[in-house]
């Protein structure tokens, strides 16, 4: 579990750094931005512990 929240921890910050690179500053919309991408990318980790779950059974 702790892996998983690095990961999207990580990915949000690097998001935001990607966006200050390429505009120069920090925007509401690219901090948005940040948070829909962290979002789907959870949704697929929790996707792929669901289909783990229903395999096992």
């Amino acid at each position: 579990m702790n892996n998983i929240v690095t990961i999207l921890v990580v990915g949000f910050f690097t998001g935001i750094l990607t966006i200050y690179i390429l505009t120069g500053k920090i925007e509401l919309n690219g901090l948005l931005v940040c948070f829909l991408s962290a979002g789907i990318v959870a949704l697929g980790f929790l996707a792929g512990y669901l289909i783990k779950k229903v395999r096992k059974k």
